[in-house]
């Protein structure tokens, strides 16, 4: 429904996310990847958290991981990052699979990551992460 803010939604069930205006209309739509059940390297589980955030911090195509990969102390490519949680992201990514592959940022598209960043997010839109 209409809230008078635009809206982030992202589904792990679905692996897709979906940008809604603030009159409640779906602007566009693509694939997206969340956190996966079992992380290996942090031996833990890594399902992005799920609720309703806001944007707080924006950041180009020269975005990188503070964290990940464990092994080099970061320095993953998270072109166009739009973080919501606790460092946790929307960025761009090259691996967008049909299941959730991350450590619990959400990935997008790289091409839908500029847009997003660049066309639609501000520091404070909302962001819904729907249950797994």
């Amino acid at each position: 429904p209409a809230t008078g803010k635009k809206v982030v939604i992202f589904s792990p069930k679905a692996t897709a996310w979906a940008a809604y205006d603030g009159n409640g209309q779906l602007i566009k739509t693509g694939r997206a990847s969340g956190g996966k059940a079992y992380c290996p390297d942090v031996g833990r589980s890594c399902r992005t958290v799920t609720g309703k955030f806001s944007f707080y911090s924006k950041k180009g195509a020269e975005c990188k991981s503070s964290k990940y990969p464990i092994e080099t102390g970061g320095g993953a490519p998270m072109p166009y990052c739009m973080h919501f949680n606790r460092g946790f992201a929307l960025h761009g990514s090259y691996n967008v699979p049909d299941h959730n592959a991350s450590h619990g940022c959400v990935r997008v598209l790289p091409s839908a990551a500029k847009w997003l960043n660049e066309n639609f997010v501000d520091v404070g839109t909302t962001m819904i992460v729907q249950p797994y």
